[in-house]
């Protein structure tokens, strides 16, 4: 009917990196319940491009998990075999590639052989110095990544539920971010983005350190000329840090719901802990439907959550 809405789709995107921590469940916890507070369609999608890091039980563990905390969701893998046979992340490197070779015909993406350690030596805060821009070299040179071209203060703006307006200078935060890396394989940004409109994602909840991604998704969507992606509902909500004030890690065992679990942490318990962080800890919260009956995004922090 003329008019009419879409149907409004959002995703669980863990990675199987590590054991999931608090700010992965409380992620888990917000997006759930935001789905189904706006009768939105939830996808697990499992982010599996990172094989580096990669071990069969962090992957069940997204799924114990899950089923530990007594959340839902609409489509995707319901087990590991499932995942590996059908889901995974390895399955749509063609449309990912298809992306990259897009932005290649636009003549925007330049190869670049620098490592980590050379641009830390020549940029302390670690944002690229532009070295490679301009030397022209092959895009198929051996032990390149590929960097997409952003010009001078380039900012993106966007509309965030929580947020409000967000403006951010890409320039400044993420200049010439890689787009492939050097073994071939497509980085996150193409790869989420690829994904999020191959699967009709028009909601997207993540957390506030994922800002500047949401940013350079947005750019290359806007190079692709894809104008879906931006038409999305953007939700970032807070994340945990340390008590040293850092962001929660996935390589600190003593923080994972795994660790938490084995000395005895009950799924009330956990649901209790979730709404204690988000100040919510006098409304009786201790399961998943006692959570939803209260999720509110207006009373959500607007702030990062310190333990």
């Amino acid at each position: 009917m003329p008019g009419t809405q879409p149907i409004l789709t959002t995703r669980f995107a863990p990675t199987p990196s590590g054991y999931l921590h608090l700010g992965n469940v409380l992620s888990f916890a917000i997006t759930w319940a935001a789905a189904r507070q706006r009768q939105a369609k939830l996808i697990l999608r499992i982010d599996d491009l990172d094989n580096a890091r990669f071990r069969p039980e962090y992957l069940q563990d997204i799924f114990d998990t899950l089923d530990f905390m007594g959340i839902d969701y609409d489509e995707g893998p319901r087990n590991p075999d499932d995942f590996t046979e059908n889901y995974s992340q390895h399955l749509r490197l063609d449309s990912y590639n298809k992306l990259l070779a897009e932005l290649q015909q636009k003549e925007l993406l330049y190869a670049c052989p620098c490592s980590r350690s050379q641009i830390a030596a020549l940029s302390p805060d670690g944002r690229y110095p532009y070295t490679c821009l301009n030397l022209s070299l092959p895009l198929d040179s051996p032990e390149t990544a590929w960097r997409i071209k952003i010009a001078p203060d380039t900012t993106i703006s966007f509309q965030d539920i929580l947020l409000g307006t967000c403006n951010l200078n890409l320039t400044t935060e993420m200049p010439d971010f890689v787009v492939r890396r050097k073994d071939h394989i497509p980085a996150y940004q193409i790869a989420s983005l690829a994904d999020d409109l191959q699967m009709g994602i028009n909601f997207i909840v993540r957390g506030e350190d994922l800002l500047t991604s949401t940013a350079a998704q947005l750019y290359l969507a806007s190079k692709l000329g894809n104008t879906t992606f931006a038409q999305s509902q953007f939700l970032h909500h807070p994340i945990i840090l340390s008590s040293g004030g850092t962001k929660l890690s996935k390589s600190d065992d003593a923080l994972s719901i795994t660790e938490m679990r084995a000395s005895g942490l009950t799924s009330p318990q956990l649901w209790q802990k979730i709404a204690a962080t988000l100040g919510w800890q006098n409304q009786g919260i201790n399961s998943s439907e006692t959570f939803l009956a209260y999720f509110n995004i207006a009373q959500l922090p607007r702030q990062t959550i310190n333990l």
